[in-house]
Formats: C-alpha cells, structure tokens, sequence
C-alpha cells in the first residue's frame, strides 16, 4: 500500500514497467496521484521525484516540464 508522503526506492527504473509507457504511467501515478516519492538508486542524481516537486511553484510547473524532458532523453 503505498500513500501520500510514502518515499519508495528502487533499484532500476525498470522495475516500474515493462516498457517506457508502462513505466511513465506507474511513475506519474506514484507521484502526482498517490503523491508519494520514488528514488531510484541507480541514477539518483536524475530520477528522483522530490528534485521536480521542488521546482513547481505557484505559478509554473518547471519541474513537471523537466521531469518530461529527462524522461524523453532516458
């Protein structure tokens, strides 16, 4: 059961799906409607959700927009 605050880590970012639509669809579930975070070991310093959630502000979603990109490049 995973919650609203919960922070998951997994080894590779293929543990959330067996394709890339799969994988952006369970991450984007994780993280914007359960509101949980995920870190994934093998590339920390790119997949790890809580680096886009402190780039949205008020006013824009900056984070959202690079977390698209860095998926796109993956």
């Amino acid at each position: 059961m995973i919650r609203n605050g919960d922070f998951i880590y997994i080894d590779a970012l293929d543990q959330l799906g067996r394709n890339y639509d799969e994988i952006i669809r369970e991450w984007k579930d994780i993280t914007r409607a359960v509101g949980a975070d995920i870190v994934v070991l093998e590339c920390e310093t790119l997949f790890d959700s809580r680096k886009f959630k402190d780039m949205n502000t008020e006013d824009g979603k900056l984070g959202s927009l690079m977390e698209e990109c860095i998926f796109q490049v993956f």
